[in-house]
């Protein structure tokens, strides 16, 4: 459940030889393991303030909750106030060095959290197990329109019917007492030790338990004055703009060294230029070659990265969500619906090119849903779909897309004009990102437009795509898989699942992941290996891009570690220093 729309992701730090690089006290180097850490020399300040930027098209939305945000922007901000119950190793698997310890039993179906006591809010109140029974009951509340009501909040006894309003509470949470509930499933799966593999953060009950759960998501206690358990507090935001926070005096790690934080988003196209004059002291790095190259010019700056669990990818829109029946609806007459068309779009295709002429080793072809982070799961020998113009046109001519007009463009089984609506992000080189495919599709026959003639927005993209709007047929977007890469959570029945692929054989195939042979490391490989096979076949997501996640650290930042193994460094955000009271130019 830890999902993110684009560019955000926490796994082991791999290689990048043609990289440029920096030790550990920022001094550029060739040709080096990419480095996950970074101690600059210079002795520190007392308090001042971290600039932070994240670079997107859109400004802040500000849904600054964990049970309500939907995109990256968001999140990265909520990161800063907030954090889960839970911490993981460098695997992704839950450890007991957390707020909250995680217990299971196999053979009673049962799943129990418990919390640290004297953990407070950072408005001083307490944190009890009330507050994180709290989440579930507005998660599962028939109001509720997020996007956290998944099939892992199903499975617990209860939920349905507490989420159709026949029960006024779930039947399947007992509190035990003021720090540790048990939770009754349905079937026991191997999610649960997965970071994000179960749900994981509380709600201040003292500050929404008296609201409607409609009124939620817009109200201040979202909007303008969140509260959190992490590092810091929320002191102002303005709309669309900025978030200044200040150290948390009741964090339970121990108050932070620097006093306070200024979020900001940057333009792509200005990132570098903002970066060189001192504005801000880390920001995401684009990862196109000519922004890179930009930032690794910097003086002023050490990059870090690592491989992300990051996936670009092509979704084709062969259905719609029933918000009233809670399914995907599967349109069998949607433009999109042939497999062989889908399975062809792919193939024509030259991603190894694409990804080398846009990226050089930022980014390399994706031939999995499944990220290689998760090297127990991912299958390295699945080919994905290679550039082969001629299997592309085979498939095309058998399934009937033809020529028929003479015009050099097929048109549909039924002769009539095919044109496919193609959405694709603003952004950076976006333009001839997205012409690159249509001309590739052009090449194989196939009439590609840009939805409504034009690059969309962020926000505006996502509006289209998951309100399932008939203006497109394909669109290009990509997913952070968190730590649990159960593809059920993205994939399956659920409004998350873009697409909206569903077929009974699909549904069986990722039940196995909601089950207790998921605790047998052989079966989970296997089901893992099955999903991929079936997931590559039927092409209603075609893998794209793997890439890295770099992360420009302003040389007067000391001791940040971006790695896996920090919990997602955020949350050790109490550890950092600065060594002068402005970001070094």
């Amino acid at each position: 459940m830890t999902y993110k729309k684009c560019f955000v992701g926490a796994i082991a730090l791999a290689c990048l030889s043609a990289c440029n690089n920096t030790d550990n006290n920022g001094t550029a180097s060739q040709n080096k393991e990419l480095i996950s850490s970074v101690t600059h020399e210079g002795t520190s300040i007392q308090g001042g303030t971290l600039k932070y930027a994240i670079i997107n098209d859109s400004p802040i939305s500000g849904i600054l909750n964990s049970v309500f945000y939907q995109n990256s922007v968001d999140s990265e901000v909520i990161d800063f106030f907030d954090e889960s119950l839970f911490s993981n190793d460098d695997q992704l698997k839950i450890t007991d060095s957390g707020i909250g310890k995680l217990t299971y039993d196999i053979e009673k179906k049962t799943i129990t959290v418990t919390i640290k006591e004297n953990i407070k809010w950072s408005d001083g109140q307490p944190l009890t197990i009330d507050d994180y029974i709290f989440a579930f009951e507005v998660i599962g509340h028939k109001e509720y329109q997020g996007l956290r009501y998944d099939s892992n909040m199903k499975m617990i006894d209860g939920m349905a019917e507490y989420h159709e309003g026949i029960t006024p509470t779930i039947s399947g949470i007992t509190k035990n007492n003021d720090y540790s509930v048990t939770f009754q499933v349905k079937e026991l799966s191997a999610d649960v030790i997965q970071a994000g593999g179960f749900w994981a953060n509380p709600m201040p009950k003292h500050i929404f338990g008296q609201m409607e759960v409609k009124d939620m998501a817009a109200s201040d206690a979202v909007r303008k004055n969140p509260v959190g358990l992490g590092a810091f507090k929320v002191k102002s935001v303005v709309s669309g703009e900025s978030v200044i926070l200040e150290a948390n005096p009741y964090y339970w790690k121990g108050k932070p060294k620097i006093e306070n934080v200024v979020i900001e988003v940057v333009n792509i196209n200005n990132a570098a230029s903002e970066f060189a004059s001192g504005n801000y002291d880390i920001m995401a790095v684009p990862t196109s070659k000519e922004y890179y190259d930009a930032f690794a010019k910097l003086k002023n700056a050490t990059i870090l990265g690592y491989w992300s669990d990051a996936i670009s990818y092509l979704g084709f829109k062969v259905g719609k969500w029933d918000a009233t029946s809670e399914n995907v609806i599967f349109d069998k007459e949607s433009k999109m619906a042939n497999k062989s068309l889908r399975q062809a779009m792919g193939y024509a295709l030259d991603l190894d090119s694409f990804a080398t002429s846009f990226y050089d080793v930022l980014q390399k072809r994706a031939n999995s849903l499944i990220t290689p982070n998760f090297n127990g799961f991912y299958d390295s020998k699945l080919e994905g779909y290679v550039y082969n113009v001629e299997k592309a046109t085979k498939l095309l001519d058998e399934a009937g897309y033809k020529d028929i007009d003479g015009d050099g463009l097929r048109e549909d089984p039924n002769g009539k004009k095919l044109t496919i609506n193609f959405a694709f992000m603003s952004g950076g080189n976006g333009e001839a990102q997205a012409q690159y495919y249509i001309q590739q599709w052009k090449a194989v026959g196939l009439d590609v437009q840009l939805t409504n003639g034009r690059l969309l927005e962020f926000n505006s993209f996502y509006d289209l795509v998951e309100n399932d709007d008939p203006a497109i047929d394909v669109y290009s977007a990509a997913w952070s898989i968190g730590g649990n890469p159960n593809p059920e959570t993205l994939w399956g029945n659920n409004p998350n699942n873009y697409t909206r692929f569903v077929s009974s054989e699909h549904d069986d195939i990722l039940k196995k992941f909601s089950t207790e042979d998921m605790f047998d490391t052989e079966k989970q490989k296997e089901a893992y290996q099955k999903w991929q096979a079936y997931a590559n076949e039927e092409a209603f997501a075609i893998p794209t891009l793997f890439r890295v996640s770099l992360t420009a650290v302003n040389k007067r930042v000391k001791s940040l570690n971006i790695s896996v193994d920090e919990t997602n460094y955020k949350y050790n955000l109490h550890k950092l220093e600065l060594t002068a009271t402005e970001p070094l130019k």
